[in-house]
């Protein structure tokens, strides 16, 4: 939710969001309206193409812009591995692009990352100092996104979140509802823990910091999840509980989905820096997923 306190700001701020029809774009639409010190630019393809440096500098001269909020990435993972030069254009090029516009037009950028810059062998939170050791093709291009912000002497922010869900576009949730209607029973698989994010509570958090701090220099790296952990089929298990349907969820090992890419074992991320700078404090899963499954219906 928005913060009540008063805004800080003593001018409006203005603020690109970019990737505006994916599902974190949409949640920033959604919250908009409830932070009017803000004035807010929604874009995406094809009229703003991160790919098409022309477009992006026509963009920034003629629109005074104060931050950019990046939305948009390469995130099919399995799908990278066959594809990793569209991946690297998105996840990598297109960051490094948006870091020298910044340098150029003197905005904030704000980027989101992955838990799949780690390998998935702990079994403690990841804190945003641990050392990254990406697996697969779009933990690989995440993370050299990353590294190219990080260095580039830019001021802004990346935020690593995980398992994203919400009431658009794709995502674990919407296709688990919609199995749940349609089948009799679904598989599952049970041996990957993370913590799932509801899109809508990253988007208000993204701006509730805002309201607290523009003035960051260099580059912070922050985590942001709901509360809580699980596995895949827990949050299905959730699921199917809240929308009381009579459809079997069963466990499964992933070593009987074999997928393209391999995925994190344990992503769970440590949200502790986030939480005490800005004095955040994320709902749980199972209730942003109450939230997100009303909102779905």
């Amino acid at each position: 939710m928005p913060s009540t306190s008063s805004s800080i700001n003593r001018f409006m701020t203005k603020i690109l969001i970019i990737g505006a029809n994916g599902q974190l774009g949409q949640s920033f639409q959604y919250w908009a309206p409830y932070f009017p010190h803000f004035k807010f630019f929604f874009k995406d393809l094809p009229e703003f193409n991160l790919l098409n440096q022309d477009q992006l500098e026509q963009f920034f001269n003629s629109t005074s812009i104060n931050i950019a909020i990046n939305c948009a990435a390469y995130t099919a993972v399995d799908k990278a591995e066959d594809e990793p030069q569209k991946a690297q254009q998105l996840n990598l090029q297109a960051i490094d692009t948006l870091c020298e516009l910044s340098k150029t037009f003197g905005f904030k950028l704000i980027h989101y990352s992955t838990d799949y810059v780690f390998d998935g062998t702990a079994d403690t939170p990841y804190s945003e100092e641990h050392p990254l050791s990406p697996i697969g093709v779009y933990g690989n291009t995440k993370a050299e996104g990353e590294t190219v912000m990080q260095t580039s002497g830019i001021d802004g922010w990346i935020i690593r979140t995980s398992w994203l869900f919400s009431p658009y576009g794709k995502n674990f949730v919407k296709t688990i509802f919609s199995l749940l209607q349609n089948k009799e029973e679904i598989n599952v698989v049970a041996d990957q823990t993370g913590s799932p994010t509801y899109a809508l509570d990253l988007a208000a958090s993204t701006l509730n910091a805002l309201d607290q701090n523009l003035a960051t220099k260099g580059v912070e790296v922050y985590h942001y999840t709901n509360s809580g952990q699980t596995t895949w089929y827990g949050f299905a298990d959730k699921i199917k509980q809240l929308t009381h349907t009579n459809c079997g969820v069963n466990p499964i090992d992933s070593s009987a989905y074999p997928t393209k890419a391999r995925r994190p074992k344990y992503s769970v991320l440590s949200c502790d820096k986030i939480k005490k700078e800005f004095n955040l404090n994320p709902q749980s899963w199972e209730s942003a997923l109450e939230d997100c499954l009303k909102k779905i219906k």
